[in-house]
């Protein structure tokens, strides 16, 4: 696949994030030209898919993309160790009414997909936007891309 076709494709399936109150925008043309590579083009897409299940609920959508050994420096200023993002998502703590991603940065770390940027989230029965700055890593596991580490820090709360 050349890449202006990997590019149409990844604007097709970042444009029907939002119809489930999930919108993953590329903020800038080095991004977006870092979406030309199929890995991260692919991860891109995965956390469309991500975002979506968080707003609607999916549980098992969520869960299938966390590495076994995902490890989270997480919003609420404390460390998700192995397992926690998944129990907490079950639980019902990690859904949202609306979850908005820009992503700054794309590029490859040796073998992993690295994602850094800003989120816009509406906790689900809240009244309340949150902002946060994020830094995701994916690994290749088994052909499959996996969360592997994620930084999420609150920036401000209205």
């Amino acid at each position: 696949m050349n890449g202006r076709v990997r590019s149409i494709i990844v604007c097709a399936v970042l444009a029907l994030s939002s119809t489930a109150n999930a919108q993953v925008l590329l903020a800038n043309d080095e991004t977006k030209a870092a979406a030309n590579d199929a890995r991260i083009a692919e991860v891109i897409a995965i956390v469309e898919r991500l975002d979506k299940a968080l707003v609607t609920d999916d549980r098992a959508q969520f869960a299938a993309v966390m590495g076994k050994d995902l490890v989270v420096n997480n919003p609420q200023n404390a460390i998700s160790r192995p397992g926690a993002a998944v129990a907490r998502n079950a639980a019902g703590n990690i859904s949202y009414d609306r979850y908005e991603r820009t992503i700054e940065y794309a590029g490859m770390r040796d073998r992993f997909v690295l994602l850094m940027g800003g989120e816009v989230v509406v906790p689900k029965g809240k009244d309340m936007q949150v902002r946060r700055r994020f830094t995701d890593l994916w690994e290749p596991v088994d052909g499959k891309w996996k969360l592997s580490a994620r930084q999420a820090t609150i920036i401000s709360e209205k």
